[in-house]
């Protein structure tokens, strides 16, 4: 058992938050994975060309990257905008979203980082029923290194370019939901707009 594995066994996670040992390989298919998403559009026009709609999944666990780059592209094509740009957009303070490369040594290796930076099993203020007193709600959830994970993990918005008609990614690069709290309901702005 690494050094780590070892260090991490002595930290049990906050009740209801399930992970995987960092130590557990995931395939690069499961890294592909793309969620099965029902839409609403929010708001269509021709003149000017732009498209909003929501993106509606669920999420399995904590620290998954879900990959939204088809569902970007379909509304992109389907607003029929050939030049301007797409902004993707969580709603939700303990998710990111990240456009990097989809691939599993880096999830684990990110996974890794994260639970040395922010432990799962530190006491956390945000958790603490006595001190906290704002935005609570019923069904409130033991979810403090979420809130700090999202921080350093990437953005609750990205914007990229669409020419003629493509959503600009480089050639390894993914448009991907990280969930960092655990198996959810979510929701995803995509918002293109353009000639």
């Amino acid at each position: 058992m690494s050094a780590f594995a070892t260090a991490a066994a002595k930290v049990a996670p906050p009740p209801n938050l399930e992970y995987r040992s960092v130590d557990e390989p995931i395939s690069t298919r499961r890294a592909l994975r793309r969620p099965e998403v029902t839409t609403t559009v929010l708001a269509a026009t021709s003149d000017p060309r732009i498209r909003t709609e929501v993106l509606h999944f669920h999420t399995t666990g904590g620290m998954e990257f879900w990959d939204l780059t088809d569902h970007v592209r379909v509304v992109v094509e389907t607003s029929g905008v050939r030049h301007g740009q797409v902004t993707v957009h969580t709603l939700h303070t303990t998710t990111s979203l990240v456009v990097n490369e989809a691939e599993s040594g880096f999830f684990n290796d990110f996974r890794r980082l994260m639970r040395d930076m922010v432990p799962a099993g530190r006491y956390y203020e945000h958790d603490d029923r006595e001190l906290r007193v704002e935005n609570i709600q019923e069904d409130e959830l033991v979810n403090g290194p979420a809130h700090c994970w999202q921080l350093l993990a990437g953005a609750s918005s990205v914007t990229l370019p669409v020419v003629d008609g493509e959503v600009l990614l480089g050639t390894w690069q993914r448009v991907m939901f990280l969930e960092l709290d655990q198996a959810r309901a979510r929701r995803v702005v995509v918002h293109a707009q353009g000639l």
